[in-house]
């Protein structure tokens, strides 16, 4: 199932692309009286989104394979499953039961929780087998990835809980333009990529 999550990550990434895309659009057809820029702000949450779904799915698809006992736990595998989950997996009638219970619970478990922030998914990778993440997936550069990402998911933290406001410039919003958008989508899909190598 794991390839899977690639695919719909790409489906995703490509739809912060499209929303770039209607930006510059937009405002190529209304000779920038219309400020196209909220598009641009999408793209990055967006982008965002897709890369916290994919980090999600794969700490799924392999947390299940470990409650299931087909892919060996790590000294720091864990779950935290509450023990009325435990029960409903350990009594399941079939395998086929058996894992919907796992991946229903699993899942539940999961959907409190955020990766996006890079020690964030390190830590849900270490999880289900994925060890020295950033060391891995970017051998000459971890700490500069790991900064990329960062300034990606902080500007996506001020478009959505701040409305994107200039700090500098009260009443006004930090201004984006389609290159800066795309070098932030881009910047979430080279992370993904890297990261997907590993397992």
């Amino acid at each position: 199932m794991t390839r899977t999550r690639l695919d719909a990550f790409r489906t995703d990434i490509q739809r912060a692309r499209d929303l770039i895309g209607l930006g510059q659009s937009l405002g190529a057809l209304t000779h920038g009286r219309v400020d196209s820029s909220d598009l641009f702000r999408a793209a990055i949450v967006q982008a965002v989104s897709a890369l916290d779904q994919y980090v999600h799915g794969i700490v799924l698809d392999l947390g299940v394979e470990i409650l299931l006992g087909t892919r060996a736990p790590t000294p720091n595998s864990r779950v935290g499953l509450p023990f009325h989950a435990v029960e409903r997996i350990v009594s399941a009638a079939t395998q086929a039961d058996r894992e919907i219970e796992t991946r229903t619970h699993l899942a539940q478990r999961l959907s409190t929780e955020t990766f996006q922030r890079p020690d964030d998914i390190a830590n849900a990778l270490a999880l289900v087998g994925i060890g020295r993440l950033w060391k891995s997936a970017f051998p000459n550069g971890p700490e500069q990835a790991k900064t990329s990402l960062g300034l990606v998911v902080t500007r996506r933290n001020r478009i959505v809980h701040q409305c994107d406001s200039d700090p500098l410039t009260p009443g006004s919003v930090t201004p984006l333009d389609a290159q800066g958008a795309a070098d932030a989508v881009r910047t979430v899909e080279h992370v993904v990529m890297a990261i997907d190598t590993l397992y």
